[in-house]
């Protein structure tokens, strides 16, 4: 695989930064303070937010210009489920094998909870040695990352879970981890209304 061109390179640094800090649902995309920071006029800016628009991270309204997309029980409750899908898959493709898959070194001790858990399901993805899988996966990350911000700590154990995450790694133990990550995916689609809840302050 070559090189990334210079403007793919450019999108995908705004799409870091489009993404960057705790971005909250139904949160206003600036497209002035992003043409200032890169030195562009506005619309190459609105090009290439466009483009974020096809993989679902951002959205549009007539009113409101481009957003994070809204905190909405039925897409919330839609991603997870093709998230586990999407990992289950490469779980599942992982056990078929006659060898024993790879299992790089993973760290899921640091403190932000929304970056370990990217890393952990980018590392699952990896099993089905497909960067389509990986795409996916990717994609997800982006999509949910301002629903997963929400949670603090008040409705989900985060340190436990990716501890149970770290221990069925470092075993290797593919079983676990499909139990694991079914587990986590319930436990989303139960507390669906709470996150919405907590995307508007209620």
């Amino acid at each position: 695989m070559g090189k990334p061109s210079r403007s793919e390179g450019i999108y995908e640094d705004l799409r870091k930064e489009v993404l960057a800090g705790r971005v909250r649902p139904g949160q206003k995309v600036d497209i002035e303070a992003l043409a200032n920071k890169y030195e562009f006029s506005t619309q190459p800016i609105r090009l290439l937010v466009n483009r974020m628009i096809g993989e679902r991270v951002v959205e549009v309204t007539p009113h409101d210009g481009f957003m994070i997309p809204a905190a909405k029980e039925r897409r919330i409750r839609e991603v997870h489920k093709w998230n586990k899908r999407i990992l289950l898959m490469a779980i599942e493709i992982a056990m078929r094998e006659e060898t024993d898959p790879e299992f790089p070194p993973l760290d899921l001790s640091e403190d932000d909870i929304v970056t370990a858990t990217e890393a952990l399901f980018l590392a699952i993805a990896a099993f089905s040695d497909m960067d389509e899988t990986k795409y996916a996966v990717a994609n997800v990350n982006d999509r949910l990352r301002p629903i997963r911000q929400l949670d603090t700590g008040t409705l989900i154990d985060h340190p436990a879970e990716l501890k149970a995450f770290q221990d069925a790694w470092d075993a290797h133990d593919l079983k676990l981890l499909r139990r694991l990550v079914t587990k986590y995916h319930h436990k989303r689609l139960r507390l669906v209304t709470e996150f919405v809840a907590l995307a508007y302050g209620q």
